[in-house]
C-alpha cells in the first residue's frame, strides 16, 4: 500500500513536467496593454471560445499582460479579454498556423465590462501587503473537508496531533468570520472549526502583522475566515452532506436572495462528531517526594457530540451614499467524553503506596448568538468612508463533571460532582473614519468602547449529598476603551503605512466562595505602535518589512482565583494580579506572484518579556497544582517558504514550510529555561485525470515543539482524495482518506524541571474517509453589501493548549 501510494505521488508530480514537453497544437502569443499609455494591463483575463460559445480556453496574463496558451484545432474563434476597471475587447480570431502572434491588444482604462463568464482558476495563494490569502474557493478538498482540516494547508498556520493550531508559531492569535469576532471562537474553537464545512469558505486571510485598526489583542496574528455570500436578482443556493468511517455525518444549506435594493444570504449548518477510542499511558518521578517518587497512569477515553449554527447577513442601500448592513450568527452544540484510567505511585523503595481507579465523565452545553448592524456613508470621493457599528452577543454555557474513583490502596473511594452554568454578554460601539486625501496619502481612525458581562455559577457535590465548601459564584466586568490612527503614503513603487493604538482596560470581579467574597481588579493600558514598508521593484514583486507590537490580554479563566480541586490531584486556579503580555515583532518577506507560480519567503521575530506562562508544581503527596503568573521571556525566530506551481488549468503542486528557533525562559524561585529548533513541511499535488474528475494528494511532517517545561511530540499525516462533477458541474461527488498508511499512531510528550518530571504515550486511531455529496443551484454574480469597516472584537487571550476553552 505504501509503494503505491508513493507511486501515485511520483506520477502526480510527473505529469505536470511531462505536459511541458509536448509540441502538438497550435500556439497563440500576444500581450494586453493599455490605449492611453501603452503600458502592459497585468493578469488580465483572455477567453478563447468557438462559435458556439464554448470556453475553450481562460487564463489570466502575466505580470507582464502576456499570455500564450495552446488549442488543438485550428477554427475560427472570438478572443474575448478583460479586466476590472477597463473597457473590455471580443474580437474574432483565425487559427490555421502553428504558431498565431497576435501582438499587442489594446484596452481602455474607465469602463467595466458586462458579465463574462470566467472560468479560469483562481491562484490557490495570494500574497497582499499585509496579509496572506488562500483560496478555498480553489482548493477541491475543500469539499470533502472540514475547516480545522484545511488549516494544515494555509502558510503559516499549524494544526498539530492534538488539533491544537498555531500562527507564524504562535499559540496566541485570533479568529474572526468575516472581519468579525465571536466569543465561541474563543471557548470552543476546535469544536467550532471541526463542524464548520470548508465548503462554505471563499477565503481564509492569515494576517502577520496586524495594522493598528485591529485590536491589540493577538500576538501570533489573526485569522480571518471569509464566507461565501454570492446573490443574484433572484435566488441561488447549494446543498451538502458528508460521511466518514467513524460514524461523524454533516450537512449545510445554503440559500440568498437579492431583490432591487435589498439583498440576504442565509446559512444552516448541522455536524455529528465521534472520535474512536484512544488510549494513553504516563509515568513520572517526583523528585521532592520519597512516599510518592514514582507514578505510572494507563487510560481509555472517546468522545463525541453534535453542534450546529446558522448565520445570514443583510443589506439595504438607501441610496448611493448611504448603505445599512445587518449580521447574524447563532451557534450550540454539546459533547460528551469518557476515559477510564488506572494511576499508580511507588515510593523510594518502589513499592505500591497509592492505587485508584478514575471513570471521569463530561458532559458539555455551549451556545452563541451574536447580531450586529452597520451605517456607512460613502461620499463621491471614491473609498471615503464614515461607519457606525454596534455590536451585541450573548453566549451561554453549561457544563458538568463527574468523577467516580475506586480506591485500591491508602486512596478513599468517593464520587465528585461539578456543574457550572455560566453566561457572557457583551456590547461593542464602534466608529472608523477613512479618508484617501490624495493618490498618495491616506488616513483612517476611529475610536471603540467594549463592555463584558459575565457570570459562573459554580457547585460541587461529594457522593451526591456533601456540597462542597469551595463552590465558587463569579461576576465578572470588562471594560475597554480604544483608539487607533493611521496613515499611509504611496508613491511610485513605494509604500508606507505608520499607525498607534491606545488601548484602556478594566477588569472588576467578585468571587464568592463559601459566602466568603474575593475582589480583584485589574487595570491596563497600553499604546501600541505598528509601521509597515513595503516596495514592488516590479509587477509581481513584493518585498516588505513590518514592525509592530501584540498584546496578550489575561481572560477570566486566567483571572479567576477559584480553585478547582475537583480532582484532588490535579488542582488548578487562575491569578487575579496578571498583567498583558507585550511583544514586539518584525518581519521582513518577499512574494512573487504569476498566475503559474506563486512564492513567498518570509523571515520573522518576536521577543516578550512578561508572557503568562502555565506553572506547575509538586505536592508532597504527588498531586499537581497549576496557576498563571507573568514570569516568562519568549524569543522566537523563524522563517516560512510557501510556493505553488500550476502549469495549467488541470496541475497544480505545492509546497508549505518553515523552520524555527524558540527560547523559552520563566522564573518562579527557580529557573526554568528550553530552546530548540522546529520545523514542518508539507507538500501536495493535485491533478486532473480525466474529464471532471481529479486526485490530491498531500502529505505533511511537524518536528517535536518546544515548550517552557518540556517538548511535545512528532507529527506526520498524509491524505488521498477523489472527486468528480456531474450534471454540469452542479454536483460534486468526492471521497478522502486520511491516513491510508497508517491505522494508529502514538504520540509523545515530555515535561520536567528541578521538581519533577515525566512522560506520556497516546495512540490514536487515525485512518477514517469521508465521503461528501454538494449540489449547486441558482445562478450566482454579485454580493451582499457591507459596510467597509465593522466590529472585529479580537482582544481575548486564547489558542495553544487551551483552544477549546477560553
Amino acid at each position: 500500500m505504501k509503494k503505491f501510494f508513493m507511486f501515485l505521488l511520483v506520477i502526480a508530480v510527473s505529469l505536470p513536467m511531462a505536459a511541458q514537453k509536448k509540441t502538438s497544437g497550435y500556439l497563440i502569443n500576444g500581450q494586453i496593454v493599455e490605449t492611453q499609455t501603452g503600458k502592459s494591463v497585468p493578469y488580465a483575463t483572455v477567453i478563447l471560445a468557438n462559435d458556439t460559445i464554448k470556453v475553450k480556453k481562460a487564463l489570466a496574463c502575466d505580470a507582464a499582460g502576456k499570455f500564450s496558451f495552446k488549442t488543438d484545432t485550428a477554427s475560427y474563434y472570438t478572443l474575448t479579454v478583460s479586466s476590472v476597471g477597463y473597457t473590455g475587447v471580443t474580437m474574432p480570431l483565425k487559427i490555421s498556423d502553428r504558431v498565431t502572434n497576435i501582438g499587442e491588444i489594446a484596452i481602455s482604462e474607465g469602463v467595466e465590462l458586462k458579465e463574462v463568464k470566467v472560468t479560469a482558476q483562481k491562484p490557490l495563494v495570494k500574497i497582499d501587503v499585509d496579509k496572506i490569502v488562500y483560496s478555498m474557493e480553489s482548493d477541491p478538498e475543500s469539499q470533502t473537508n472540514n475547516t480545522l482540516d484545511m488549516l494544515r494547508k494555509v502558510p503559516l498556520v499549524t494544526v498539530d496531533a492534538d488539533e491544537n493550531i498555531t500562527v507564524n508559531g504562535q499559540s496566541n492569535f485570533k479568529v474572526l468570520i468575516n472581519g468579525k469576532s465571536s466569543n465561541m471562537m474563543s471557548s470552543n474553537l476546535k469544536e467550532v472549526l471541526k463542524s464548520f464545512p470548508a465548503n462554505t469558505i471563499k477565503d481564509i486571510e492569515v494576517i502577520t502583522n496586524p495594522s493598528s485598526k485591529y485590536d491589540a489583542e493577538g500576538v501570533g496574528g489573526i485569522i480571518n475566515i471569509i464566507t461565501n455570500k454570492k446573490t443574484i436578482n433572484g435566488y441561488n443556493g447549494s446543498v451538502s452532506m458528508g460521511v466518514n468511517t467513524r460514524g461523524s455525518q454533516n450537512g449545510s444549506l445554503y440559500l440568498a436572495t437579492k431583490i432591487k435594493k435589498f439583498s440576504f444570504s442565509m446559512r444552516y449548518f448541522e455536524s455529528q462528531f465521534r472520535q474512536p477510542e484512544s488510549t494513553a499511558e504516563s509515568n513520572g518521578e517526583y523528585f521532592n517526594s520519597s512516599d510518592y517518587k514514582y507514578s505510572t497512569s494507563n487510560s481509555k477515553y472517546s468522545y463525541k457530540g453534535i453542534s450546529n449554527g446558522v448565520t445570514a447577513e443583510a443589506s439595504f442601500e438607501i441610496d448611493t451614499f448611504n448603505l445599512v448592513s445587518m449580521s447574524f450568527w447563532g451557534y450550540g452544540g454539546n459533547y460528551r467524553s469518557e476515559s477510564n484510567s488506572g494511576t499508580q505511585y511507588l515510593n523510594s523503595s518502589e513499592e505500591i503506596s497509592r492505587l485508584y481507579n478514575t471513570l471521569y465523565i463530561t458532559k458539555q452545553s455551549y451556545g452563541a448568538l451574536s447580531g450586529n448592524i452597520d451605517y456607512q456613508r460613502t461620499y463621491k470621493k471614491p473609498d471615503k468612508s464614515l461607519t457606525f457599528s454596534y455590536k451585541l452577543e450573548n453566549e451561554p454555557q453549561k457544563s458538568r463533571n463527574t468523577s467516580f474513583i475506586n480506591g485500591v490502596v491508602s486512596y478513599p473511594s468517593y464520587k465528585l460532582e461539578s456543574d457550572n452554568d455560566a453566561v457572557g454578554r457583551e456590547q461593542t460601539l464602534q466608529i472608523d473614519y477613512y479618508n484617501p486625501v490624495t493618490e498618495k496619502h491616506q488616513i483612517e481612525g476611529g475610536v471603540k468602547g467594549i463592555l463584558r458581562q459575565n457570570t459562573s455559577d459554580v457547585e460541587g457535590y461529594r457522593n451526591d449529598t456533601v456540597k462542597l465548601t469551595n463552590t465558587n459564584d463569579l461576576d465578572y466586568n470588562q471594560y475597554i476603551l480604544g483608539m487607533y490612527g493611521g496613515y499611509v503614503f504611496k508613491y511610485k513603487k513605494i509604500s508606507t503605512k505608520a499607525g498607534f493604538r491606545m488601548e484602556h482596560t478594566w477588569n472588576d470581579g467578585v468571587s464568592m466562595v463559601s459566602d466568603v467574597k474575593t475582589n480583584f481588579t485589574n487595570k491596563l493600558f497600553n499604546v501600541v505602535p505598528y509601521l509597515n514598508f513595503t516596495y514592488m521593484p516590479k509587477q509581481g514583486h513584493t518585498i516588505k518589512t513590518s514592525y509592530t507590537q501584540r498584546l496578550s490580554r489575561p481572560g477570566i479563566w486566567y483571572l479567576n482565583p477559584y480553585v478547582n480541586n475537583i480532582d484532588s490531584m490535579n488542582i488548578s486556579y487562575g491569578n487575579p494580579s496578571l498583567k498583558s503580555e507585550i511583544s514586539n515583532s518584525f518581519e521582513l518577506s518577499y512574494s512573487y506572484f504569476t498566475p503559474k507560480f506563486n512564492l513567498s519567503a518570509s523571515t520573522s521575530a518576536s521577543f516578550t518579556n512578561n508572557a503568562i506562562e502555565q506553572i506547575s508544581s509538586i505536592q508532597d503527596n504527588g498531586g499537581k497544582v497549576t496557576t498563571y503568573k507573568n514570569i516568562g521571556k519568549d524569543q522566537r525566530y523563524g522563517m516560512n517558504v510557501y510556493s505553488s506551481y500550476r502549469p495549467s488549468a488541470k496541475y497544480n503542486i505545492y509546497f508549505n514550510g518553515n523552520v524555527r528557533y524558540s527560547k523559552l525562559e520563566a522564573n518562579n524561585g527557580y529557573a526554568i529555561s528550553n530552546d530548540g529548533f522546529g520545523y514542518q513541511a508539507m507538500v501536495g499535488a493535485r491533478c486532473v485525470l480525466w474529464k471532471d474528475g481529479s486526485v490530491s494528494l498531500n502529505g505533511m511532517v511537524y518536528s517535536p515543539d518546544v515548550m517552557l517545561q518540556g517538548k511535545s511530540s512528532g507529527y506526520y499525516y498524509t491524505s488521498l482524495g477523489v472527486s468528480q462533477y456531474f450534471l454540469k458541474r452542479k454536483l460534486t461527488l468526492s471521497l478522502a482518506v486520511a491516513d491510508p498508511l497508517w491505522k494508529n499512531k502514538t504520540f509523545t510528550s515530555e515535561y520536567k524541571d528541578i521538581t519533577f518530571r515525566s512522560h506520556s504515550e497516546q495512540t490514536q486511531n487515525s485512518r477514517y474517509a469521508r465521503l461528501s455529496l454538494t449540489y449547486n443551484f441558482g445562478k450566482m454574480n454579485t454580493e451582499v453589501k457591507k459596510a467597509r469597516r465593522g466590529i472585529n472584537n479580537d482582544d481575548v487571550k486564547s489558542g495553544g493548549n487551551n483552544q477549546s476553552k477560553e
